[in-house]
């Protein structure tokens, strides 16, 4: 059988998927957005006690996370609240949900 296969993405969306697979490519940096994408917006310890990891470790994956874009701070006094920033990546977040891993 002789089929022509045609990609249905964009170049756009290549790219996109692209750059959050190697995001969230760190099983913390996901399990992180994860979180965030089902409770909203959080403080860095809150996180790192769910996460069962050093608030530095944390701290570091959620700049990361931040300066790609993914997720957004915002400062209330001494606290910083950390929250999801791009919408696609809940549609993403919920196709992974989805997939069996059976």
């Amino acid at each position: 059988m002789n089929e022509t296969v045609v990609s249905t993405m964009t170049d756009d969306k290549i790219e996109f998927a692209t750059s959050m697979f190697k995001l969230l490519g760190h099983p913390l940096r996901l399990r992180i957005v994860e979180i965030l994408d089902l409770r909203g917006e959080m403080m860095v310890n809150d996180i790192a006690e769910l996460t069962e990891q050093p608030q530095s470790t944390v701290s570091l994956y959620l700049n990361k996370l931040k300066n790609c874009g993914l997720l957004k701070s915002r400062r209330d006094g001494n606290q910083t609240y950390y929250s999801v920033n791009e919408p696609k990546l809940h549609i993403l977040l919920n196709c992974l949900r989805g997939c069996p891993f059976d």
